[in-house]
């Protein structure tokens, strides 16, 4: 879904929040845009987590290898589910409800 980005829409902030935007861009790793239109269409992006996160996640998944074949089907599953939902709460943006 790479679709062209070809048309604009401006927007009048204050100081203050301008300078609240492109903090919170800024903390997610994103353009100004790339935040903004994110927020719109109802998603809240994820700030950047620090790299300590993603070792600490490297370490779960070596765990699950080196469990492999050890324990219990169930077990696994349970080990695999529970680092799938930290990937979700803490990297993958969130949907909004919208606002109809």
């Amino acid at each position: 879904m790479n679709e062209v980005k070809s048309k604009n829409l401006f927007i009048r902030v204050s100081e203050k929040e301008k300078i609240l935007i492109e903090r919170n861009a800024e903390k997610c790793g994103l353009s100004v845009s790339e935040y903004l239109r994110q927020r719109a269409l109802g998603y809240m992006p994820r700030a950047v987590l620090p790299e300590v996160f993603f070792s600490f996640s490297d370490k779960l998944d070596a765990l699950c290898i080196a469990c492999e074949g050890r324990i219990s089907a169930d077990t696994e599953e349970k080990m695999i589910a529970l680092i799938d939902g930290i990937t979700e709460e803490l990297i993958l943006p969130k949907q909004e409800k919208a606002v109809v």
